[in-house]
């Protein structure tokens, strides 16, 4: 495409559309009826109808993905030949897969995937690049960096692309800027999401744009030059002088702030807060590692093998019952039982089911759990999320291991992010008071770890995000745990639920009978609604459906 001088012809139109609070428009073919958008998404979704490139930089949680969504449909119904490109992190793919079901009807979604059709790696993908039909195809940042040729022929002529959490290639030294740049520079139309574009400098702003909106800000030297104050710094390089320009600080910002502002939408929760409910859930899926998933096939295969024993015990039994005392009976029925006694009675049934459930709930969380030394798929999205998604976020972060927090302190220090942590074994009243203020009033410290034996009555209503890295198993456990954040003299209007989901795991048993209870929506009013804590959900009950869920995953785990 050829580089972009000037402000679009539609402007004057956009600066009006932002000041609406009645925006509305009506549905589509594509669109569910059920498919509601709030006054401000629907500007939004007008902003990426009129303008070919942009980016949108609303607030985590405000539903950027389906302004996106629904803008496509109706730009699809005008061209139906157009393809819809979807780039993101890898923890993001099956959300969006969700978000085209939930809000839209004949539009054909493409994963695309590691493993298909018992092959795997590159020619996984070969093979669904040279199936692809689709109108969507959704894949994740890593898979563009080798194979960004090849993407923009299977996408045709006739294709917009997204880039969700656009900051991937903010550095235009990288291969992703190189890649997604080629990407967007063939497309018909281009949009990045970020609700943090600016991290470090200004500077990332320029490598973005220079994808979703080349030229916008002319070369890297001249956007130095108006926008950056500069100092040459000397240096010596294998024994030479040499003077490198450093940013010292920026200037000219109302300046950068109308160049930007055109291609740039940004609400915060605050700007459209009556709009908002009080609670915005989201699922985070993820991929576990292979080592990891290999530990969790074994870990349902010894489920297996002990329901197999059982289930033989009982059978000879049931023979012995009926007259059999040959030797070979009573002697294998004697070894049954001295081996497996412990399982047969009601409590060491129940006792067998529970260290089942939580080995399999350590290894989804981290192998390191179970003292295996493999990377675990929720230790790398918690530090994604820290540094991109909630980066000037009050975050809980919630687990049922307190042996698991040190793993992801230690994840913590090496990135620079501040925490503090109140569980079982912070007994001092004050200790957990101490804590407790750091979050509440320290500035830089935008991270606490808890778990559901060290947070009974504590209040703390600073934060605005909630990070469930394994979800309670019972429905009155997850409510009394976003109580700690949901509180009368709350100070947010809104909190984020995050759910961290390992696909093909336990995560999905326990969020299934969770969210069948009851919608967690209406419910989460905190201590400000009476009965809201009032449950019939006992904990027995739960592991024995959890346990039979399991056991029905553990036949299905490698088909």
């Amino acid at each position: 495409m050829s580089k972009f001088v000037g402000v679009p012809s539609v402007y004057s139109k956009l600066i009006e559309l932002r000041k609406s609070k009645t925006a509305e428009f009506k549905g589509n073919k594509y669109l569910k009826e059920t498919t509601k958008l709030r006054y401000y998404q629907v500007i939004g979704s007008l902003h990426i109808m009129m303008l070919e490139r942009m980016i949108l930089g609303d607030a985590t949680g405000l539903g950027k993905s389906l302004e996106l969504i629904a803008a496509y449909t109706f730009l699809k119904e005008k061209d139906p030949s157009l393809k819809f490109l979807i780039i993101c992190p890898k923890s993001a793919i099956y959300q969006w897969e969700e978000e085209f079901e939930k809000f839209t009807r004949d539009i054909s979604v493409r994963i695309l995937t590691n493993e298909y059709n018992g092959c795997k790696g590159y020619d996984a993908r070969l093979l669904q690049y040279r199936e692809f039909s689709e109108d969507v195809l959704v894949m994740n940042y890593n898979t563009v960096l080798n194979e960004y040729d090849r993407i923009k022929d299977i996408m045709g002529p006739n294709y917009m692309v997204c880039f969700d959490e656009c900051v991937a290639f903010k550095n235009k030294k990288t291969k992703s800027h190189f890649a997604c740049k080629y990407l967007a520079d063939n497309s018909k139309r281009a949009y990045g999401l970020s609700a943090t574009i600016i991290k470090n400098g200004l500077e990332e702003v320029w490598g973005i744009y220079n994808v979703i909106v080349p030229g916008l800000f002319g070369n890297i030297t001249n956007f130095r030059k108006n926008y950056c104050k500069q100092k040459l710094m000397k240096l010596r390089i294998n024994g030479r002088t040499r003077y490198i320009p450093k940013t010292m600080g920026y200037k000219n910002l109302k300046q950068f702030k109308q160049v930007l502002d055109p291609y740039f939408l940004l609400r915060r929760k605050e700007d459209v807060a009556a709009e908002l409910p009080k609670l915005i859930s989201k699922k985070v899926v993820l991929e576990m590692f292979p080592e990891q998933k290999k530990l969790y096939g074994e870990a349902l295969a010894g489920i297996v093998y002990e329901e197999k024993i059982k289930n033989e015990y009982y059978e000879i039994s049931e023979k012995i019952r009926n007259g059999d005392t040959d030797k070979k009976t009573l002697k294998k029925y004697k070894e049954l039982k001295d081996k497996y006694d412990k399982f047969l009675t009601p409590e060491g049934k129940k006792r067998g089911k529970l260290a089942a459930l939580t080995y399999c709930q350590m290894v989804s969380n981290g192998p390191q759990l179970i003292g295996q030394p493999y990377e675990s798929s929720k230790e790398r999205e918690f530090i994604r999320l820290m540094k991109e998604e909630f980066l000037t976020d009050k975050v809980i972060l919630y687990t049922r291991f307190r042996s698991g927090i040190p793993f992801l302190e230690v994840l913590c220090n090496r990135n620079k992010i501040n925490y503090t942590q109140i569980h079982g074994n912070i007994i001092s009243d004050r200790d957990r008071k101490n804590a407790r203020l750091k979050f509440q009033n320290d500035p830089d410290c935008n991270l606490i770890f808890i778990t559901q034996a060290g947070s009974a009555a504590l209040n703390l209503q600073a934060a605005n995000v909630m990070i469930f890295y394994d979800t309670p198993w019972s429905y009155g456990d997850l409510v009394q745990t976003i109580g700690r954040a949901q509180r009368i003299g709350s100070l947010r209007e809104q909190i984020i639920i995050v759910h961290m989901i390992n696909k093909k795991t336990i995560d999905v048993r326990v969020m299934n009978r969770v969210s069948s209870k009851k919608d967690l929506s209406d419910e989460i009013l905190g201590d400000t609604a009476k009965g809201a804590l009032d449950f019939t959900q006992h904990e027995e009950n739960v592991i024995d459906d959890l346990f039979n869920d399991i056991l029905d995953d553990a036949g299905k785990y490698n088909e």
